[in-house]
């Protein structure tokens, strides 16, 4: 693939991960079959595998893989801005919304501990991944096993403290510590694609992840760990792993001709949009009381309403930053 060129590939994954991501939000009778446990609840994990791949190669273009520059203005205010200008603009509408149900606002709540609506925790997450992810590349980079390895340990010791210490689930929520496996492993994948990694190997890892899966939503056990969010806890790094690593053999390359493959494509760039329309359309109920229909009325609404909307705030968006641009642009000129 040339430098430079777009990778449909990855829209695709992220489009999917989205869609599922808004299936899973619908108040489902029950979220442990099959159906959920091994495919639907896989979204979340594949996003930040998909994170870990995108900040790699954003810093190995951009900073050369260079610690100082990764840490740079330059490398840090673009993203930034990619995350915060429509994260605000959401907290803004949130806000709006609350005062039209005269309920009571806590700002900072809502700018600092990422407003309201399933999945709020992930801004504040991705902004620590900026902090942290620097780190992960070096390591990984350096040394793929010792970096994986680390990551690992990291996130073990992670869900160690949260259990030694009693961190409650609203705060574990919002910690970058539980996906730090999940990150490593998308660094890797595009930091050294010359490594091959065996089949027994990613066996060995997809029995691991299917166990834990079988043990805790199958056979209905606690574990010492892992007590909060076990749909995407770290043991579901091992299952989930190998699955994206064959999607990436099979699939990397591919692209899907007309309109359906310009549409996914398009959905995939605008999956972050989606994902902060999708909070607020939830957690407001903005559906009306089609929200609680059955699943097969619901949930295709939910995707007919979240989808299209989230689409034209990634575009309203774009349009925004262009105009920024060019007053930029214009205020240089001029001085």
């Amino acid at each position: 693939m040339k430098e430079g060129s777009r990778i449909e590939f990855l829209d695709y994954l992220k489009a999917v991960c989205v869609l599922m991501v808004i299936i899973t939000h619908y108040e489902w009778t029950d979220k442990t079959s099959p159906f959920f446990t091994m495919l639907i609840n896989m979204a979340v994990p594949v996003f930040m595998i998909i994170s870990g791949y995108n900040f790699a190669m954003s810093n190995r273009k951009k900073a050369g893989g260079k610690l100082g520059k990764m840490y740079g203005w330059d490398m840090m205010k673009p993203k930034l801005v990619r995350f915060l200008v429509p994260f605000f603009a959401v907290c803004l509408i949130e806000i709006v919304l609350l005062m039209m149900e005269d309920r009571e606002i806590h700002p900072l709540r809502i700018f600092l501990l990422g407003a309201y609506g399933p999945g709020s925790y992930y801004v504040p997450v991705m902004l620590q991944l900026l902090v942290i992810f620097p780190i992960i590349y070096i390591l990984v980079a350096r040394n793929a096993k010792l970096g994986l390895t680390v990551a690992g340990i990291a996130n073990l010791l992670f869900e160690i403290a949260v259990k030694v210490f009693e961190i409650d689930k609203y705060y574990y929520r919002l910690s970058i510590g539980r996906y730090l496996l999940l990150i490593a492993f998308g660094c890797y994948l595009y930091l050294h694609p010359e490594h091959r990694v065996k089949r027994y190997q990613m066996v060995a890892m997809f029995l691991v992840g299917l166990a834990y899966l079988v043990a805790v939503f199958g056979f209905d056990r606690e574990l010492l760990l892992f007590g909060y969010w076990k749909t995407t806890a770290m043991p579901v790094a091992f299952y989930i792993f190998p699955i994206v690593i064959l999607l990436f053999r099979k699939f990397y390359h591919s692209r899907i001709p007309g309109y359906f493959g310009k549409l996914l494509t398009w959905i995939g760039k605008a999956s972050y949009h989606i994902f902060l329309t999708q909070m607020v359309y939830y957690h407001f109920e903005l559906g009306g009381a089609i929200m609680q229909a059955e699943w097969y009325i619901a949930v295709p609404f939910n995707i007919l309403v979240s989808v299209p909307a989230g689409l034209a705030f990634y575009e309203l968006d774009n349009r925004f930053m262009e105009k920024m641009r060019q007053m930029k642009h214009y205020v240089k000129a001029a001085a």
